[in-house]
């Protein structure tokens, strides 16, 4: 029981943090479905930043590099242009999965798979739970009390609600949207990060394995309410990690 308890929270680690950042960015009237490409650039950012510099931290600052950049070029088409956002998520998730394996070829003349013995892992701390796991619950937590107790979780809710509305009071709509598609990139990276650092020490083509999307599914479910959310991150979660238990029992994937 424990180890799936474990398993759960492992599992539901990455989701927590991109629908913390999907959320706000949907408050403010933008649907980031670019985090499963976010998330897979992130992770072999990280995975090549760890090999190169021979450290979990630079391993994790490319990562998180990696997934701002790409969510600055999502902020561009979708808050400059105005562009449709499925459109431009789906185009951008196809991009950074076609990319990763092109890096991997020119620069290692590898496909698919990259690992290599000087890639640091993320330390665990108590519990044997990686440092990202404990961060992803510090961090759920500070995004909970700003978003009922902040004036900045106030206007993000009215930016989405009425975004005329707000600029006229002298905000700056555009700023206020690109600013949590940064925070929401930064996130992406981490947990990018902790699939490719933490637990293993490797980059797979394909390793988020969809969880950009549950995270978006999650975000999409909450509406914009982060408690609903997160419960949602957390089950999706632990409905992995049941069903990886039991695999282990012989049953059919």
């Amino acid at each position: 029981m424990f180890d799936l308890w474990s398993a759960g929270i492992r599992m539901a680690t990455p989701l927590i943090l991109m629908a913390c950042g999907g959320t706000w960015t949907l408050q403010t009237g933008i649907l980031n479905i670019s985090q499963e490409g976010g998330m897979l650039l992130g992770a072999f950012a990280a995975a090549v930043g760890s090999h190169y510099f021979s450290s979990w931290i630079a391993g994790l600052l490319c990562a998180i590099g990696a997934a701002v950049a790409f969510n600055l070029l999502f902020a561009f088409f979708a808050v400059n242009l105005r562009a449709n956002i499925w459109v431009v998520g789906m185009t951008l998730n196809i991009l950074a999965s076609s990319l990763s394996v092109l890096i991997l070829k020119i620069a290692f003349q590898t496909k698919g798979s990259f690992n290599s013995p000087r890639i640091q892992r993320i330390p665990d701390l108590f519990d044997g739970f990686s440092l990202v796991v404990w961060g992803a619950f510090v961090i759920a937590g500070i995004f909970l009390w700003m978003d009922k107790k902040s004036v900045l979780g106030l206007r993000l809710k009215a930016t989405g609600e009425n975004e005329l509305a707000v600029a006229s009071a002298g905000i700056n709509v555009k700023a206020l949207r690109y600013g949590v598609l940064i925070l929401n990139g930064v996130l992406v990276g981490i947990a990018g990060a902790f699939l490719s650092i933490s637990n293993l020490a490797l980059f797979n083509q394909g390793m988020s394995g969809g969880r950009g999307w549950m995270a978006v599914a999650a975000v999409i479910f909450g509406d914009g309410k982060l408690v609903p959310t997160l419960v949602s991150a957390l089950a999706f979660g632990f409905t992995m990690a049941i069903g990886n238990t039991l695999q282990t029992y012989g049953v059919n994937s």
